[in-house]
């Protein structure tokens, strides 16, 4: 058992004011099911996950975890294990009550979920996320210490949600290496990544819209909007302009072999290495 891990768990529980209970209940299945239907808008005719899966999967020994505010349910996280063989677990989906943000909820689960699987033997979680999303980009690369060098385009086909409307389901595939020294230094030691130069943009952004930009440096910049939410809603041409531009540069980028090493939050972009083959 790695007690660090499970330490800094509990210390992030602190902070945040939350305390975590596995949601193993029937009744813990449907308030997780409204809960994870109102932080994706779905509506309750259409939740992301079911009552009865969510209680399934709790049963079959899944990680099925809710962080309250005494009764109050703030953040859900539910990750499923590999096959023998293949110890890690992907993170399926997560969500965070949007009054509780800035309160660090998200941070929290993912610590537990970090130190449970450490417990149980593995030292690796993987999980999707919109590549257009900042908040998570920053979260998952800069707060987590995770990376990622695998692109899928539309990947979940159609979602009928309130957050990604008609856009394509493209994702960025995670890989977090529990123990690996981004992610100590990120989680354990609370030291975030030394700042670094921000390198030229090979995407950069105008007037809220992607222009690519010819470079010819090793390390470049991919950037992305600041708010895709807000373009999808007032601005959807532009936010679709974004969906085909990234995934032509960064998914580019990736089949190519280059390495991202991290998001900039400041200049709103991945940094990507690229290969002596570029």
């Amino acid at each position: 058992m790695d007690l660090s891990a499970r330490m800094s768990a509990a210390k992030a529980a602190g902070k945040s004011g939350v305390r975590m209970a596995a949601l193993e209940s029937m009744a813990d299945a449907f308030a997780c099911e409204r809960f994870l239907s109102e932080v994706w808008r779905t509506g309750p005719d259409h939740p992301p996950i079911a009552a009865d899966v969510v209680k399934a999967m709790a049963d079959a020994g899944s990680y099925v975890m809710g962080a309250f505010d005494g009764d109050l349910l703030l953040g859900a996280c539910i990750g499923l294990w590999g096959p023998p063989g293949r110890p890690g677990m992907h993170s399926h989906i997560a969500g965070v009550d949007a009054e509780a943000r800035g309160r660090e909820v998200g941070f929290a689960l993912k610590l537990d979920q970090r130190a449970h699987v450490l417990e149980n033997g593995a030292d690796r979680i993987t999980w999707t996320f919109d590549p257009l999303v900042a908040r998570n980009a920053h979260f998952n690369l800069g707060k987590l210490g995770g990376t990622a060098d695998e692109y899928l385009i539309d990947y979940y086909g159609p979602l009928s949600d309130g957050l990604n409307h008609e856009d394509e389901s493209d994702r960025l595939l995670l890989r977090w290496d529990l123990l690996g020294e981004r992610t100590l230094a990120a989680c354990d030691d609370n030291r975030p990544a030394p700042a670094a130069p921000v390198p030229p943009a090979l995407l950069d952004i105008e007037d809220d819209r992607p222009v690519s930009r010819p470079c010819g440096e090793e390390t470049v910049l991919v950037a992305i909007p600041p708010d895709i939410d807000h373009l999808r809603i007032r601005r959807p041409s532009i936010a679709r302009d974004w969906r085909l531009a990234v995934r032509e540069t960064l998914g580019a980028l990736l089949a190519d072999g280059a390495r991202l090493t991290g998001f900039d939050k400041a200049a709103c972009g991945y940094v990507l290495t690229r290969g002596e083959g570029r």
